[in-house]
């Protein structure tokens, strides 16, 4: 099936920005002198926000709509669990990161759109 340039644009765009993306949060998460020693909250909280996001981009380089639903659905559960958690607003910046996962699942349905 070929896909339109519409969708070949934003499933490009999506890599690109998913591969930054990802190179950051790695910087960020390991980049640090720090230790990386969690609680069983913080622990679970990792999982989803980066490691989840940065698993849903990989995918999402052969599977473009199972690995966008894996960083949304990454993205979705560790601002429920922040919600839950009694934490205050996490903020946009988050969203920000796993905005490629976003482009993926646009991207698909796009493709799978019939031209009239």
């Amino acid at each position: 099936m070929k896909m339109s340039t519409a969708a070949a644009i934003l499933r490009w765009t999506a890599h690109a920005w998913g591969a930054a993306s990802s190179v950051l949060l790695l910087a960020f998460a390991f980049g640090g002198r720090e230790h990386l020693r969690f609680t069983g909250g913080e622990a679970l909280a990792f999982l989803l926000f980066p490691i989840g996001v940065i698993v849903g981009f990989v995918v999402a380089w052969w599977r473009g709509l199972v690995g966008g639903l894996i960083t949304v659905g990454s993205l979705a559960l560790f601002y429920l669990y922040a919600f839950v958690g009694g934490s205050k607003w996490v903020g946009p910046y988050f969203i920000l990161f796993a905005a490629p996962g976003f482009l993926h699942i646009a991207s698909v349905l796009l493709a799978k759109r019939k031209p009239k």
